[in-house]
């Protein structure tokens, strides 16, 4: 029988079996979820880690928000300028299920998405094990692995990537069909691949694309499989492309528009250290109170690195996994974690190419590789339970992947206590950040955390077990029904205890800074716009808390700030720029342990905070023509004309006489006594439609904002939020759905035209 047969047979047996055993596979799914999220109940306390309360949750909270006045979080106008969030993307506005997930509370909602999107990621690769290899048992663990792996568990946190890697697995199911996926399922995957765009994450999304088109590369070279790949890449282009072409758009305009700085593009790639996170929970940090201590982290430049590189999937599924890799089904989902794999160790060199192509030059951390290919990982591991004590040299490969990490523990463990140099001496070659002389404070860390009992001794025994229950199978075939449990037993142990371990849990009061005495006190300001000098980098003002609390503020927190703000909040933060604070509307300055710049109203003793009144316009507001020199570059759609506002040539501008705003539109009147320009105080970003009297003007960009030119007299100005890029992509997505249909209605025609052919 043909491999093609035999895979048609295998699919037929998974189709007769699948109803009962998906339940079975849901529900495993569902509780690991819960145990993955650390969920306790509607109360709380609730999964946290450093990123909650610096974006998550105040994305969380604009989400919800907004639903619950109707509309979608298109923009924002307490971050910065406004900020246009719907292109920014984290945040999911066109990611349907987003629609009904925050209407819960923002923590609730965030709980809720991550439990529904880790199931829905377990029953995928639990699902893509039972296609490859019909074992339900393997099955079981593929869903553990997907759920508790400690690459996904790390990375709670940001739930959109979490929104992204559910929908990994369920891509590559129609993908792995022999000897080529059917124009049904390359339709499927690729309308999958589009959603997964919508969630806002685009290395996931960009790394689930590259295993996809390795898989189907491996499991049919041939040269009309890069004609289904590039197929499968355009749907999914298509279908994603309302959330895609905004965030190219904002990308152009932001300070990722140059691509990111060489240390920063390569600061989270593999290091000499990673092998062993594959299998050790522990090593990198202390367990404390059944959580990672990341303030005890000595990992190669600090906590957030090691959030980014962990892919702890323990070393019961790494054996397995090896002892799969022979299986000729098992083979394209090793060769794409391999790829995977390697992309971080290339990246380690810093090659220079990579830095200067376009989209891989914006994307940080190649180490996020690490996560999909772990996900890989557990589906072989499931592979090699189905195929449990059946496949030649099973066992001596499940010895070497065990023994590797094994060894570079003990290597490293003998470097922190007989020669601490050589440890500093790699340590600070394998950092991006570390200063010379840094790195000697890490030795006691890493012998504290890798001499610790727990979670060592389990990790320890689950290498043992599975090396027991591997030598059994091969050598009694009779036992290997009872044994198959037994290795879904000792994986999951590990998985249970330990995948958790990196998110510790937190009251709703370590979420949302609103109620401390910080923020209360600026609120007390009654601030049209704020700005801190000198802010701390983690304290109840971070960015992004004061605008979740409903003020304005001149500094957040994003991947793709526009860069023109971004430029105008750094001189703003210079002591002396008190006339950019009064053209901005900066009314309240924020000092730390240091003198007002202005008359003080308010202090923070926890923050050692005083909040100053300072004296501002009141924008929008007209300025002559004389004070506007207009540059020469020209303007397009996604690039405004840019202009230089002289901030000494005008001491009283005009203000406007009403203003009514919101996040979708601004109508304010304005008298002006002669011909000039209205700054208004929002960031310049092409979806605002601008009129002047009912008839639409060109907009300038100054000071970040938007200056628009007016005569003499009474005027009424109106803006409105028209997000034509998106609508552009919603067309583009359409016209990709109705083509593809087209594309498979035409085979049905054909087949059709044949059978009628016949009868005639």
């Amino acid at each position: 029988m043909t491999a093609a047969g035999r895979f048609g047979r295998l699919i037929r047996r998974v189709r007769l079996r699948a109803p009962r055993f998906l339940l079975v596979l849901v529900g495993v799914s569902f509780v690991s979820a819960v145990i993955a999220a650390r969920y306790q109940g509607l109360a709380g306390p609730w999964l946290w880690n450093f990123d909650m309360p610096k974006i998550d949750y105040p994305l969380a909270s604009f989400y919800h928000d907004a639903l619950q006045a109707g509309r979608l979080p298109l923009w924002n106008d307490q971050l910065a300028l406004g900020y246009p969030l719907y292109a920014e993307g984290q945040i999911g506005v066109f990611y349907p299920p987003n629609w009904g997930i925050f209407q819960f509370p923002p923590l609730i909602a965030l709980d809720v998405t991550r439990i529904l999107h880790l199931t829905l990621a377990g029953v995928g690769a639990g699902w893509l094990v039972l296609v490859l290899s019909g074992s339900r048992t393997g099955a079981i663990v593929g869903a553990l692995v997907a759920i508790l792996g400690g690459a996904i568990t790390a990375k709670l946190e940001w739930h959109n990537l979490v929104a992204a890697y559910a929908y990994t697995p369920w891509i590559l199911v129609p993908l792995v069909r022999r000897p080529a996926p059917t124009r049904r399922g390359l339709v499927v995957a690729g309308i999958l691949f589009g959603i997964q765009a919508l969630a806002g994450h685009p290395n996931t999304w960009l790394l689930t694309g590259a295993a996809a088109a390795l898989v189907m590369l491996a499991t049919n070279p041939r040269p009309m499989t890069l004609l289904r790949i590039l197929g499968f890449g355009l749907l999914g282009v298509g279908v994603g492309a309302v959330q895609l072409v905004p965030t190219a758009v904002l990308t152009t305009l932001s300070v990722r528009s140059t691509g990111l700085s060489t240390t920063d593009l390569f600061s989270s790639t593999a290091t000499p250290f990673d092998i062993i996170g594959l299998t050790f929970q522990g090593a990198f940090l202390r367990v404390d109170n059944g959580a990672w201590n990341p303030y005890s982290t000595w990992y190669p430049d600090g906590a957030f690195s090691l959030y980014e590189s962990a892919w702890y999937v323990s070393f019961p599924v790494l054996a397995l996994a090896a002892s799969a890799v022979a299986v000729g089904r098992a083979r394209p989902i090793a060769l794409a974690a391999l790829v995977l794999i390697a992309i971080p160790v290339i990246a380690a060199f810093r090659p220079e190419p990579w830095a200067a192509i376009p989209i891989l030059n914006g994307l940080r951390s190649p180490t996020r590789a690490y996560l999909i290919a772990a996900l890989l990982l557990g589906v072989l591991a499931g592979i090699g339970v189905g195929r449990l004590g059946r496949v030649s040299g099973a066992v001596p490969r499940a010895l070497v992947v065990v023994a590797a990490p094994l060894a570079a523990y003990g290597v490293l463990v003998a470097m922190v206590k007989v020669a601490p140099d050589a440890f500093d001496r790699l340590l600070f070659e394998s950092s991006s950040f570390l200063r010379s002389g840094d790195e000697a404070s890490r030795v006691g860390l890493a012998d504290k955390a890798l001499t610790a009992a727990w979670p060592l001794v389990l990790d320890l025994g689950a290498a043992l077990a599975i090396v027991v229950v591997l030598v059994l199978a091969a050598r009694f075939s009779a036992a290997r029904l009872f044994l198959a449990p037994v290795a879904v037993a000792v994986a999951a142990v590990p998985l249970v205890m330990l995948g958790p371990l990196p998110n510790s849990l937190r009251p709703a009061e370590s979420f949302s800074y609103a109620g401390t005495d910080f923020i209360k006190a600026v609120a007390s300001a009654n601030p049209r716009r704020v700005l801190t000098l000198s802010p701390q980098g983690f304290y109840a003002g971070s960015p992004d808390q004061l605008a979740t609390a409903g003020i304005n503020d001149l500094r957040m927190f994003s991947s793709l700030d526009l860069a023109a703000v971004d430029e105008v909040t750094k001189e703003a933060g210079k002591d002396e720029a008190v006339a950019l604070w009064r053209a901005l509307g900066v009314d309240v300055v924020v000092t730390f342990d240091r003198a007002c710049p202005g008359r003080q109203v308010a202090t923070s003793e926890h923050e050692k905070a005083r909040i100053c009144r300072v004296d501002a316009f009141r924008p929008p507001y007209w300025i002559p023509d004389s004070a506007v020199a207009i540059q020469d570059a020209s303007a397009s759609p996604i690039r405004p004309q840019d202009a230089d506002m002289d901030l000494a040539a005008f001491s009283q501008p005009v203000p406007a006489l009403a203003v009514s705003r919101d996040p979708t539109g601004l109508t304010a009147t304005i008298d002006v006594p002669a011909g000039g320009w209205v700054w208004i105080d929002r960031a310049w970003w092409p979806a605002w439609h601008t009129t002047i009297d009912g008839g639409g003007v060109p907009v300038a960009r100054a000071l970040g904002g938007q200056l628009v030119h007016v005569d003499a007299g009474r005027h009424v100005i109106r803006q409105w939020l028209l997000p034509w890029e998106a609508l552009i992509g919603l067309v583009l997505g359409v016209a990709a759905l109705g083509l593809a249909g087209i594309w498979l209605g035409g085979r049905r025609a054909l087949r059709l035209a044949g059978r009628a052919d016949e009868e005639t």
